[in-house]
């Protein structure tokens, strides 16, 4: 086993756990709606949601029953902070242990990513808008929808498949035999 081999593996690992905190910060999903009955003297405004939730922001007051509480802010940092110890600590694990571990963070992200898109998909349903593409809704006045899944959305899908992979091909990288 060669030194080399492992620290390579650790840095594949950090590009991992360096995606998953880029993933955490962009948007996951997003609508520009635009509509001046909406809210008088704004023509349009943006609405967009993170893996920890939607904020407060212009326009938020729409969606008012759909802001994330700070409790459930909180526990989406404590889920972000957590993979990313659990993804460090899998290169620590010897043999199976530190595969298994990486392998599942990777199957949680992808897991994470498709329920939240389901989720997304029903509540914006309830307001009429589509999960993605144009939506017009009728109330109180017209107002125009453009409603898209994210870069971030999708970066989650490539840290989970990053951790998959990345556990699959483990003792390649290092050199070492499976215990």
């Amino acid at each position: 086993m060669s030194i080399y081999r492992v620290w390579i593996f650790r840095v594949l690992v950090a590009v991992s756990a360096s995606l998953a905190i880029v993933s955490f910060i962009g948007p996951w999903w997003s609508a520009i709606i635009t509509s001046e009955l909406v809210t008088p003297g704004i023509s349009s405004f943006v609405v967009n949601i993170y893996q920890w939730g939607i904020p407060e922001s212009p326009g938020s007051e729409h969606f008012i029953t759909d802001v994330t509480p700070f409790y459930q802010t909180v526990l989406a940092y404590i889920f972000l902070a957590a993979s990313i110890g659990f993804i460090f600590f899998s290169t620590l694990l010897k043999g199976r242990k530190g595969k298994w571990l990486l392998g599942s963070i990777g199957l949680i992200w992808i897991g994470y990513a498709a329920i939240a898109a389901i989720w997304i998909a029903i509540r914006t349903g309830d307001y009429g808008i589509s999960l993605q593409g144009v939506s017009l809704i009728q109330q109180p006045g017209e107002a125009e929808i453009t409603a898209s899944l994210r870069f971030g959305y999708y970066l989650a899908y490539v840290v989970g498949v990053m951790c998959i992979g990345l556990a699959l091909i483990r003792d390649r990288i290092t050199g070492t035999e499976l215990k």
